[in-house]
């Protein structure tokens, strides 16, 4: 009797062990380096199932970027949003890349998403992943020194039926969006409404406005008012000069 009363919960003990269960780590985000970007490789099909990029559906990435460009130092919303009908979870990592480098500083804005690989992606949690055939998540970026030129910003959106039958009829949507640098010319005279400009050969600034300057971090590190103003006693590295009417990026070397 002993024994079988002792069969009875080692029985259930090996049934809750060995029964299949689904990973937490496809509601709690993606483990970093999934956005099928050139230096990640990969996308949501190394953890999940799925067919990707078939069938119907949407995946766009959106900014507040102006069409002129970026400008250094600056911060925009990024938005990342999947179509799809008939889904109700959805799962996402976004990551900036120019060229050979991860670029800028993403940024958390709400609760429903995090930060992954090491910080240079995002990610959803699982507070962010119902939908109902449509779902967006938003994030900050900071254009810093390795953004000169241009960013690409890379997206792997996973959508999931939630019909309990593993992956089946799951698929993942890749997307990207490239946005530019904003491009300001130095110019060695006043302009018109006696705006700054920048003497790049003398390190001078020249102004009839109050000019602020900032390091590529966005500290405010110089404020003057002075028709000419040198700054070679800056450290070298990337500067922006800004007052009512202007911004300007400036190099030191």
């Amino acid at each position: 009797m002993r024994k079988s009363l002792l069969f009875i919960p080692i029985c259930i003990g090996l049934a809750i062990f060995f029964y299949p269960t689904t990973s937490n780590t496809k509601e709690n985000g993606s483990p970093g380096g999934k956005t099928d970007s050139p230096m990640d490789g990969q996308n949501c099909t190394g953890c999940h199932g799925g067919t990707i990029n078939s069938g119907t559906g949407t995946a766009a990435i959106t900014t507040n970027i102006p069409v002129a460009g970026y400008v250094i130092g600056n911060t925009y919303t990024i938005t990342l949003t999947g179509v799809q009908s008939g889904i109700i979870k959805f799962g996402f990592e976004l990551t900036a890349e120019s060229g050979n480098n991860k670029t800028g500083d993403l940024m958390i804005t709400d609760n429903t998403t995090k930060l992954a690989n090491s910080n240079n992606a995002v990610t959803h949690k699982s507070s962010g992943t119902i939908g109902n055939s449509t779902k967006s998540w938003s994030m900050d970026w900071t254009p810093r020194a390795n953004s000169i030129g241009s960013t690409t910003f890379y997206a792997a959106l996973m959508f999931a039926n939630g019909n309990g039958n593993d992956d089946s009829g799951d698929k993942v949507l890749t997307t990207s969006h490239s946005v530019n640098e904003e491009i300001i010319n130095d110019i060695n005279n006043l302009s018109a409404k006696g705006d700054f400009t920048f003497n790049t050969a003398s390190k001078t600034i020249e102004t009839q406005k109050t000019v602020e300057v900032y390091d590529i971090s966005g500290k405010l590190v110089l404020t003057t008012t002075n028709n000419s103003t040198n700054v070679s006693q800056l450290k070298t590295g990337i500067y922006i000069l800004k007052s009512s009417e202007k911004t300007q990026k400036i190099i030191l070397n």
